[in-house]
């Protein structure tokens, strides 16, 4: 353009061109013989790229593509640039191409655009400790690198993980792209030479023996640094971990992530989906590592016998080295029975099987138990009475000669808490069973172990509004005794002489701080032996799944906290968002004032100029609040992902629309 450049007697160029000053990387993360490879051996931070200044003469109809093409052309290097694209440094953007003219944009002279590669360096710590060391698109969203993350380790379902700064991450202030991270030490597993292109497909999985690296327990790492609880208020502490997330809807380069910054790897959306035991691999080993940090730094609450079967599960996975410890082997059934208890249960009452000696006659749970209700109920204290469990009604009948009446509940959609403790046979069930007036509180006592199984297994079909049949009650309360770790047959806790092969199981890498504070150590090995007994011996993919299913069945499981404001309130509280439920929650006693099932929720709405939300329930109720601990979109964000994937039954694949949206980071998923 030997014309450009020519002004008018005004100042202005004859033919609308300015100049436009283009930053190059020249040491750019993805070049050959580039400076980045120069620190990954000692684990070193990638030095700064070194900047090169490209002056070009542009016009303002030119689109993305023609700027892009025009940089190459003036560099004059013959080298792949498929990878590049621009970022306005100013409007802290990608520009990718086509995309639209640079006066449609508002590019002008006085714009820095930086033409540099969108795969860049970054390391990733796993649930369990373990750090990778990979190159990920810094124009995309956290879901899409997070999916590219589990096909190449061979994930299944990317939607239920997301990308987390570390807690440090957030105190520090004025971070941008001039700061460098630390010396870091080297990753446990560097897959910086898987140099992909901006147009690649999936990559393909690691060879399996880069995979067992990950998922081997012990003998790579010293045992785990036991965490002491923080303190302060743990619903609080809760609460602000949201605040950590990465934004869903912006790329990675737009929240500031830096070349080899350190991310974590978490469960965002503990669902636990599609728990197969034939999968195993490296996502139960994940669930499993994110489970045992939850109950160690005591985010979730449990009992001391739930906290004991963890413990004993644990010791199991830690020292099961050469004892059919491939965690990719599938789990074989033991036999058929068994086998078809665990599919009927996977199909999560999409038809469940009658029995010949059931047909004419329906199904029901007839004992006797203990019943104690609040003061709404005629009955005065803990009191024995008749149980009639049918279909989704439990009737409640007292004994002849008491005086007292009946009563009739409708358990479809309540929600079933156990309360048990082996050690003082104490085993009760709490039934929260939705009425217009809230939730009412029932708790239900049984004799035994084997009583208390078949009654929460027949509560939780009542709940879902499966059948009692024989078969499906059968299979629920054999799951809900291997929870509890007591064998068929074996449910007496008397301890046999126990001989082991390994030295004992150690309290203090075990259990959390308050159990440890609450007995002597004595005391808890002797308690965990009785839990080993009643156990048994379980290969590591076995403890592995009890382990997340014992997890997954407790009443805290998947709940994310948000301090809120809700309008005319006086004062802080949490709401808190679960696989199947809104919580509202005193933050001060824990208490639960209201709750809601995740069908009471028509919709909800954020207004981005003042920031607040609307949730609209059924019955006309319209609930104002403000929220404190994050940014209104990300409490928009976790309520689409919640209710997306946290109503999905076992093996029932989500809306493969609603999965796009999750990833892209869609508004309204």
């Amino acid at each position: 353009m030997a014309w450009s450049g020519l002004k008018t007697a005004s100042g202005e160029d004859i033919d609308g061109s300015f100049e436009l000053q283009v930053e190059v990387e020249e040491g750019d993360a993805m070049g050959q013989g580039d400076a980045v490879g120069q620190g990954d051996a000692m684990g070193q931070p990638s030095p700064p790229a070194a900047l090169r200044i490209l002056p070009l003469r542009v016009t303002g109809d030119l689109h993305i593509g023609g700027l892009m093409r025009l940089i190459v052309e003036t560099i004059g290097e013959a080298r792949d640039w498929s990878d590049h694209a621009l970022w306005w440094v100013q409007q802290r953007r990608w520009l990718l191409p086509p995309g639209p003219p640079l006066d449609a944009l508002g590019v002008g002279a006085g714009s820095r655009l930086r033409f540099v590669p969108r795969h860049r360096p970054l390391r990733l710590r796993l649930p369990g400790g373990r750090v990778l060391r990979l190159h990920l698109n810094f124009a995309r969203t956290p879901g899409r690198a997070v999916a590219r993350i589990c096909s190449l380790l061979g994930i299944r379902h990317p939607e239920e993980l997301s990308l987390l700064r570390p807690e440090e991450e957030v105190a520090r202030e004025g971070r941008g792209r001039k700061g460098r991270a630390p010396a870091q030490a080297p990753p446990d597993l560097d897959l910086t030479h898987l140099r992909p292109r901006a147009d690649e497909a999936s990559p393909p999985v690691l060879p399996p023996e880069q995979l067992r690296a990950l998922v081997t327990p012990g003998g790579v790492r010293d045992p785990p640094t036991l965490p002491r609880s923080p303190r302060g208020n743990p619903l609080v502490r809760l609460a602000q971990l949201h605040a950590r997330w990465l934004d869903t809807s912006r790329s990675l380069m737009e929240q500031d992530v830096v070349d080899d910054e350190e991310l974590l790897l978490r469960f965002k959306y503990p669902c636990a989906m599609g728990l197969d035991p034939q999968e195993g691999g490296l996502r139960i080993v994940l669930l499993h590592e994110e489970a045992r940090r939850a109950l160690l730094a005591e985010e979730i609450d449990c009992t001391e016998e739930e906290m004991l079967l963890f413990a004993a599960l644990q010791y199991q996975i830690d020292g099961a080295e050469g004892v059919d410890g491939d965690p990719e082997g599938p789990l074989e059934p033991q036999d058929l029975d068994t086998a078809l208890d665990k599919l009927e249960l996977s199909l999560g009452g999409q038809g469940t099987a009658i029995l010949p000696e059931e047909l004419g006659t329906a199904p029901e749970l007839v004992e006797k138990l203990e019943i104690y209700r609040s003061f709404r109920w005629p009955f005065w204290g803990s009191r024995p009475a008749w149980a009639v469990l049918s279909g989704s009604s439990l009737s409640l009948q007292s004994l002849p000669g008491s005086g007292e009446g009946s009563q009739q509940l409708n358990l479809h959609g309540c929600e079933v808490t156990p309360d048990v403790d082996l050690r003082a046979q104490k085993f009760c069930i709490k039934l929260r069973v939705p009425t217009p007036e809230g939730m009412s509180e029932t708790l239900l006592r049984c004799r035994d172990a084997p009583q208390y199984a078949r009654w929460v297994a027949g509560c939780r079909l009542a709940s879902r509004g499966g059948s009692l049949s024989a078969t499906s009650l059968r299979a629920e309360a054999q799951g809900v005794l291997e929870v509890l770790g007591v064998q068929p047959g074996r449910e007496d806790a008397t301890v046999p002489p126990w001989a082991l092969s390994r030295p004992p199981p150690d309290p203090q890498q075990l259990l959390p701080h308050r159990f440890q504070r609450k007995f002597k150590a004595k005391q808890l090995t002797r308690r965990l032996l009785e839990v080993l007994h009643r156990v048994g011996t379980l290969t590591p993919g076995q403890a592995r799944l009890r382990f997340v299913e014992a997890w997954r069945a407790l009443p805290g499981f998947g709940l994310g906290h948000f301090m809120v404001r809700f309008q005319g309130a006086g004062r802080d509280e949490i709401l808190a968002v679960g696989p199947s439920q809104l919580l509202r929650i005193n933050p001060s006693s824990g208490a639960i004032t209201r709750s809601w099932r995740h069908s009471d929720l028509r919709q909800w709405d954020v207004n981005w100029d003042s920031q607040q939300v609307r949730l609209c329930l059924t019955g006309d109720v319209t609930l104002g609040l403000r929220v404190l601990s994050a940014a209104p979109r990300v409490l928009h964000q976790f309520l689409g992902g919640s209710l997306a994937l946290g109503g999905q039954r076992p093996g029932q694949p989500p809306d493969p629309d609603v999965l796009r949206r999750l990833m892209e980071g869609g508004d309204d998923p």
